[in-house]
């Protein structure tokens, strides 16, 4: 038997036998079990709902398919059941002082300058998501300023976007169904006894399942940065900041990805790859839409572009843009004179973006 392996450079593409190394794939694998069975049945038991999902066989997860936008190959589990992550739903959130003083509390920091945050500005009122507590829910549901968002990040593609919850006549509630699409959460709309749920790909902005992929509904991207704590708190003193969930205190000081990032192999069947002459898998790229065009920019093209200050100034769809770059570590946000609507903000590794998007090519 053989192992399929994604490995840390494209131009190393091969297979592995069980006796040539294939084996750690197996051990690892069975570490990934293991982990899965410690952190599931905890928070399932917590919401005391039943388990959905066997963590292996797509079809134990309930979702009608029959719609499906995307090849079912595509489509995995994630190893957890349904809602084996705990998405957040208005959650309470804390004062700049206040997270000092959480950090003067905690068994570690909670949060220090050099955490990267997911920052999201609307009308007056600015809030930071940490992705070390982001990581262990993928979704959270929240408002701002009035507005009903939905803040994603799903670990495996390091990718975050945030979106406007209202579709239509509706104001939706996401939770994380336990399933992938090209190694990328799947999110899904909360429905009375789980009746007429859709699944919804963050990376694609739409429905790809359910009665919502039917009716073609699609989800508005807003204006989102991730950069350091140090950075967004310097920026917006007045922020507030998620707080942590009861209970997960000791969690968020955990790393379960850090090994991941540290390589470019992949988990999870990814199709199609990026070319093997291009950038390596796990690049960060942010991707930029303003007035119906689009550019994917890699974080290293625009280090290397910014002046003394880190600021590298270039145009997109006739826009001119601002891209700051600080480290470490490694983090951009953007920045335009046009109203805040023009601009949509994406960021993820090149292998994910390539993958659900194979036609736009990395700027500049």
């Amino acid at each position: 038997m053989t192992f399929p392996i994604y490995p840390s450079s494209p131009t190393q593409r091969r297979l592995l036998t069980f006796w040539s190394g294939g084996w750690v794939l197996l051990v690892a694998g069975l570490l990934m079990a293991g982990v899965c069975a410690w952190r599931v049945p905890g928070m399932l038991r917590s919401r005391g709902s039943p388990t959905i999902g066997d963590g292996k066989n797509v079809a134990s997860y309930g979702f009608d398919l029959s719609t499906c936008l995307v090849s079912r190959e595509t489509l995995l589990a994630a190893g957890f059941a349904k809602d084996g992550l705990h998405a957040l739903l208005d959650p309470p959130t804390l004062t700049a002082a206040e997270v000092e003083a959480a950090n003067t509390k905690a068994h570690g920091k909670f949060l220090v300058p050099g955490d990267r945050v997911v920052g999201v500005a609307w009308n007056g009122e600015t809030r930071a998501y940490p992705l070390r507590i982001l990581a262990w829910h993928e979704v959270v549901n929240d408002t701002l300023a009035g507005r009903p968002i939905a803040v994603t990040y799903s670990p495996l593609c390091d990718s975050v976007v945030v979106f406007d919850r209202r579709v239509a006549t509706e104001t939706l509630t996401f939770g994380v169904s336990g399933l992938l699409y090209n190694s990328n959460l799947l999110m899904y709309d909360r429905r009375p006894e789980g009746r007429g749920e859709s699944l919804w790909s963050p990376l694609q902005f739409r429905a790809v399942a359910g009665p919502a992929a039917a009716a073609g509904w699609r989800l508005e991207v807003i204006p989102a940065a991730v950069m350091r704590w140090g950075d967004w708190r310097s920026r917006h003193p007045e922020t507030r900041v998620l707080a942590a969930a009861p209970g997960m205190a000791r969690e968020y000081q955990r790393e379960p990805y850090a090994s991941y990032f540290g390589s470019d192999r992949l988990r999870f069947p990814v199709r199609p790859l990026p070319p093997p002459d291009g950038p390596a898998y796990k690049t960060r790229v942010v991707v930029v839409g303003v007035h119906g065009v689009r550019g994917v920019f890699p974080l290293s093209t625009i280090a290397a572009r910014a002046d003394a200050n880190g600021v590298w100034r270039t145009a997109l769809g006739g826009s001119p843009l601002r891209f700051i770059y600080r480290e470490p570590p490694a983090s951009v946000w953007v920045e335009t004179d046009e109203p805040h609507p023009a601009l949509e903000t994406v960021y993820c590794f090149w292998f994910a973006w390539y993958a659900l998007h194979p036609d736009e090519a990395l700027l500049p």
